[in-house]
């Protein structure tokens, strides 16, 4: 189990400097912190993730690069694997990195690390959430299925500008997406910066809570309340819309832990409103707080049995992922118009004929 975590900057001057820590109490030494930086700075000081031993202490520490010379770094038990907390560390790095400037990160700590302890029991449908619930993530997709693919130095200069940044450490942005199969990166001949190849596309999108719905037409919630329920879930149904601001809702909720353990409890019943929390062995305020945005949200609606009051899902939520065959084709068309690089667009072929599912 992870015992705190640290924030440490280099300074020409004075070393390596702890900025910040969780909990407060934990205390590290100037030398353990300066050998997690030499670490870093020993593999050509690149971004991204490392796992260490320093006598009795275990290391999980994500590197900035060389430009910020950050790295946050998780303390745990020898009995822990650092490994397993990659995914988590570096989507933790990349919010933390974001808001060096007015230090915004510290009244964050405990929330970002508690989140983070939890990291390795997520749920596939979870860690993806995670990945995409970054807006800076979520934009580079979005840049990717318009455009497929790009080089590392022109996707950083459209950040810049579209963040309105001096400087932005966009390997930690990318590796989650590397890691789990949508992007790729491969140096080209003849080109200046490594290329980012988008090689599968993600769906999110709301959908019926089929278990609730099979629940309502076989009769279990009662004639009435089934048949009111029913209307709900096909009325919201006809007209939605998949849109930007609700899959960013859709991402927040599946990302939030505490979230997700309401939603998972509803996906399998309707539960008693108000006793929720008791189900679930959860402060009753966090649980209220989470099904009031799901309400917002328009997630969730109340049904009466017997007079009694329930909190139905009216929408679940989906998220998978898809080999984008329309590529091929933008590939194809970007060659005829001549505005990519052949050798660049040969290489995003083959790539996607490498990611092809068999």
């Amino acid at each position: 189990m992870p015992f705190g975590i640290i924030i440490v900057r280099w300074d020409n001057r004075l070393g390596a400097v702890l900025e910040a820590r969780f909990p407060e109490h934990i205390r590290t030494t100037d030398d353990q912190i300066m050998k997690i930086y030499t670490a870093h700075a020993m593999g050509e000081a690149a971004a991204g993730f490392m796992s260490m031993r320093l006598g009795n202490l275990n290391v999980a520490s994500y590197y900035g690069g060389w430009e910020l010379n950050y790295y946050v770094a998780l303390l745990l038990t020898l009995e822990e694997n650092a490994d397993d907390y990659e995914d988590g560390l570096a989507e933790i790095a990349a919010h933390i990195f974001s808001k060096l400037e007015n230090e915004a990160y510290k009244a964050e700590l405990e929330d970002l690390y508690n989140k983070l302890t939890r990291f390795p029991t997520l749920s596939e449908e979870q860690k993806m959430s995670v990945i995409l619930s970054d807006p800076v993530r979520l934009s580079i997709i979005e840049r990717l299925i318009e455009e497929g693919n790009t080089t590392i130095s022109d996707l950083e200069i459209w950040l810049k500008h579209k963040l309105e940044v001096k400087a932005i450490e966009l390997y930690s942005f990318l590796a989650p997406l590397i890691k789990n199969g949508l992007v790729t990166t491969q140096w080209v001949e003849g080109l200046p910066s490594q290329c980012v190849f988008l090689i599968r596309d993600v769906f999110i999108a709301r959908v019926p809570a089929r278990i609730i719905v099979k629940k309502a037409k076989s009769g279990e919630l009662g004639p009435e309340a089934a048949s009111d329920y029913l209307d709900e879930v096909k009325n919201f149904f006809r007209d939605y819309v998949v849109s930007p601001e609700d899959t960013e809702t859709i991402t927040k909720i599946l990302a939030d832990p505490d979230a997700y353990d309401v939603l998972v409890a509803l996906r399998e019943n309707i539960l008693p409103k108000g006793e929720i929390h008791k189900l679930l062995d959860k402060k009753k305020s966090v649980v209220d707080s989470i099904l009031d945005a799901f309400d917002k949200a328009g997630f969730t609606m109340e049904i009466k049995i017997e007079k009694k009051a329930y909190v139905a899902l009216r929408t679940d939520v989906k998220i998978m992922t898809f080999f984008p065959e329309y590529l091929v084709e933008q590939i194809g068309q970007q060659y005829n118009d001549q505005v990519k690089p052949p050798r660049m667009l040969l290489w995003h072929l083959k790539a996607l004929r490498d990611s092809y599912p068999m």
